[in-house]
């Protein structure tokens, strides 16, 4: 088959043609370049910015250029820049994403990087996560940049004024539920908890914790087939449906959970480790609130994932790409992201360095949560079969049907797209 018509197949249809800025990057015979780094995520700019010029010191003659697109708009002009041969010499990849560019073949496969360099070792970044960003012939299409998970956010302000202890390593969920209960209060538009219709943040974690899956181990079953699952996902719903103590469905259509967190309308919502900058930024939560670890279930458990940082297969210059890339992946690059506070390092013996960029926060709940940890369920087409779990629990969450109910319609679809990948 054809190389270019492969790229071209995989990609079209994804979206409106947007042509990525700069990517034609400036090259020359002797070595000098510049580079174009493309990420989504403004409030991880400045620690990126940092260790461009750590690098450019290093490297005198190449010059980084950091881009910032908003992830709404980030895989358009990612999927533009595919179809056109013109993306971004070294950019972040998500595993949600991934298939569409590592089937694609626009990423470089950089599986001799680790055995070229003095520095860059693969056993030095949780195995999970390597094995995410590489492919099932063993390419290696991308180097772990951070690992993150979920914790459970509180507001001091409202348990201090109920005369309620902090949530606290040893709650379950029935603590979970009894203080959402007394800390909800409709009159002055306050819930207990925030349990929008979402994955990661959401009802995944639960589903972990009560003995369940999403995926089978070989990833051709959905998780909706067992009793555990489906009871995990119904009490996390009944937050809204049942108890009151959380937004319905439409009211987080017109509110976020963040917006809700950061208005003081709410006691406690469970939010990733990459959403700290925003609570830092927001002058009411830096104040009001901080973070324990997730409630038990029958176990312990917690969703976590991480990004990766992927070249080219494109570039012009694979040499200076794959030099700035040995340096995000070093130890130097990996405290500078943790100090600037920008992600928690996936490079190992590193993540203490986020601690103290936000001294406000019990942020080491984090660190310590990943003796439980659970990669984040995905497969080849994660993004297809997440769309249709979520489309599927919308009237659960509406309170117009059980998960019972939709279970079969669940596991019909989203193991028609696991089909599809074999």
């Amino acid at each position: 088959m054809n190389r270019n018509w492969k790229r071209l197949s995989l990609t079209v249809g994804l979206g409106a043609a947007l042509i990525l800025t700069g990517c034609n990057a400036e090259s020359s015979a002797d070595g000098n370049a510049t580079l174009i780094y493309s990420i989504w995520d403004q409030g991880q700019a400045a620690g990126m910015k940092a260790i461009a010029d750590a690098f450019e010191e290093e490297n005198p003659g190449i010059q980084v250029n950091v881009e910032v697109t908003p992830w709404d708009q980030y895989w358009t002009k990612l999927e533009s820049g595919g179809q056109g041969e013109s993306l971004p010499d070294i950019f972040w990849i998500h595993s949600s994403q991934f298939s569409n560019y590592s089937e694609g073949q626009m990423l470089m496969d950089i599986s001799d990087l680790p055995n070229e360099s003095d520095t860059l070792s693969m056993d030095d970044f949780p195995e999970e996560l390597v094995q995410v960003y590489t492919t099932e012939n063993g390419e290696i299409l991308g180097v772990p940049k951070d690992y993150g998970n979920i914790g459970l956010w509180y507001n001091k302000t409202l348990f201090d004024e109920a005369g309620l202890d902090y949530p606290n390593d040893e709650w379950t969920w029935d603590d979970l539920l009894e203080n959402a209960k007394a800390l909800t209060d409709l009159e002055n538009n306050i819930y207990g908890v925030l349990a929008p219709l979402i994955r990661e943040e959401g009802y995944h974690n639960f589903i972990y914790q009560n003995g369940g899956h999403v995926l089978s181990e070989d990833k051709t079953t959905s998780g909706f087939r067992e009793d555990e699952t489906k009871e995990a996902v119904q009490w996390y719903a009944d937050l809204s449906v049942e108890h009151g103590v959380s937004p319905t469905v439409g009211q987080f259509a017109d509110n976020t959970n963040l917006t809700f967190f950061q208005s003081g309308r709410a006691a406690m919502g469970f939010f990733g480790s990459w959403m700290i900058s925003q609570l830092a930024e927001n002058e009411y939560t830096n104040e009001h609130v901080d973070v324990a670890p997730l409630p038990t279930g029958t176990q312990d458990a917690v969703i976590y994932n991480g990004l990766a940082n992927s070249v080219s297969d494109f570039t012009d210059h694979p040499d200076q790409a794959r030099k700035f890339l040995e340096f995000l992946s070093s130890e130097k690059a990996m405290i500078i992201q943790g100090e600037y506070g920008s992600a928690i390092p996936a490079l190992n013996g590193t993540d203490e360095s986020f601690l103290d960029a936000y001294p406000q926060f019990n942020t080491q709940i984090y660190l310590d949560q990943m003796d439980n940890a659970v990669i984040k369920p995905y497969s080849k087409f994660t993004a297809r079969w997440e769309d249709a779990e979520n489309q599927e629990l919308i009237p659960v969450f509406e309170g117009k049907a059980t998960v019972e109910e939709v279970s079969e319609s669940i596991i019909s679809r989203v193991e028609d797209v696991l089909e599809s990948e074999q």
